[in-house]
């Protein structure tokens, strides 16, 4: 028997075996206990392709896909699904505005957000509207699969490259002492960085991660220490010995 591949065309080739391990999702409210999931993002092939994978799983069935927030709600309204399964950047409502109307009036349906942004205010504000679990886009198929089983089965789900933003959430809730907002581990680690030279390409490589977060971390450091330029910045680190003076 064929299979249907990405582009919805048959194939002679099996599901990959991180589609075919069915046993990992959960029963749903569905017919022959069906899991229902709503898709939405903005982007209609991300939508296909992941109606696609999802539907190698004779236990999942989706019950509408949207790349509209508001129209996301409305079919969360409608068809009550186990899971909504979205993007956190559309049209219409927001994802964080999506999460809240869901949770008030939906709070059966599990909510998963698929995120190209890791910074702790987007993780943050999501988890505070009511969102059960956080996944960076840039994560596997089989990922997905852990991330739907976790929301179900233990509640939460934060994917391990987002979960150390929550970390730096948590030791960046104080001030510091001379009444600037403290800067997390990893907020100093990108002003040790720049004050030594490196260039945010370089520092997104040292780091491992892309270069938009590096340049989020910058922002943010400047908007904390209120300078205006990395030399600033610079002088800010030297001061707060984040960096060694030379002989």
């Amino acid at each position: 028997m064929s299979n249907l591949n990405f582009a919805g065309q048959k194939s002679d080739h099996a599901v990959p075996a991180a589609c075919d391990n069915r046993s990992r999702l959960p029963a749903g409210s569905g017919p022959g206990g069906r899991l229902k999931i709503v898709l939405a993002d903005e982007h209609a092939l991300m939508r296909e392709g992941l109606a696609a994978l999802l539907g190698a799983h004779g236990e999942v069935g989706i019950s509408g896909s949207t790349g509209d927030g508001r129209e996301c709600v409305r079919l969360v309204l409608r068809e009550e699904p186990d899971l909504l399964i979205f993007d956190n950047l559309m049209g219409g409502f927001n994802g964080v505005e999506v999460v809240r109307r869901v949770a008030a009036h939906r709070p059966r349906t599990r909510m998963l957000c698929l995120a190209a942004q890791d910074d702790i205010r987007f993780v943050r504000e999501f988890f505070d509207a009511g969102v059960h679990g956080y996944l960076a886009k840039r994560s596997a198929f089989a990922m997905l699969l852990e991330a739907i089983e976790h929301v179900f089965r233990s509640g939460y789900y934060v994917s391990p490259d987002v979960a150390h933003v929550l970390v730096e959430g948590f030791r960046s809730r104080h001030a510091s002492t001379d009444g600037q907002p403290a800067l997390t581990s990893r907020e100093r680690e990108v002003a040790r960085l720049y004050a030594e030279g490196l260039g945010t390409r370089d520092i997104a490589d040292r780091l491992s991660v892309s270069m938009k977060t590096i340049a989020t971390h910058r922002e943010h450091v400047m908007e904390k220490i209120g300078a205006q330029s990395i030399a600033q910045l610079t002088r800010y680190a030297i001061r707060q010995g984040l960096v060694p003076l030379d002989d």
